[in-house]
């Protein structure tokens, strides 16, 4: 069965501020962080601003993230293959 959701999609403001890793005024840490993931994966997505008003909690979901995404043993078809699933048992259409 088609999944619905149970409200209509609104554009909208973040409720959340998100950090802009270039303004001098924002945590160090957490500049320092965002910056680190610009230069790895050359974009900073905005959950990762988000989660940056929280320095600790944002170098725990990198940590965490690298391990679980490029530190495994699976190989890459077996990663693209677990990509694929969570996609399709979620109706992910990207």
């Amino acid at each position: 069965p088609a999944r619905t959701r149970s409200r209509p999609y609104r554009s909208a403001m973040p409720r959340l501020p998100l950090v802009d890793p270039d303004d001098p005024d924002a945590d160090p840490h957490a500049r320092a962080l965002l910056g680190r993931v610009q230069e790895l994966r050359g974009r900073t997505l905005n959950v990762y601003r988000a989660v940056g008003n929280h320095p600790e909690v944002l170098e725990g979901l990198l940590q965490f993230g690298t391990a679980a995404y490029f530190r495994n043993s699976l190989t890459p078809a077996q990663n693209e293959l677990a990509y694929l699933g969570a996609s399709v048992a979620n109706d992910c259409h990207y």
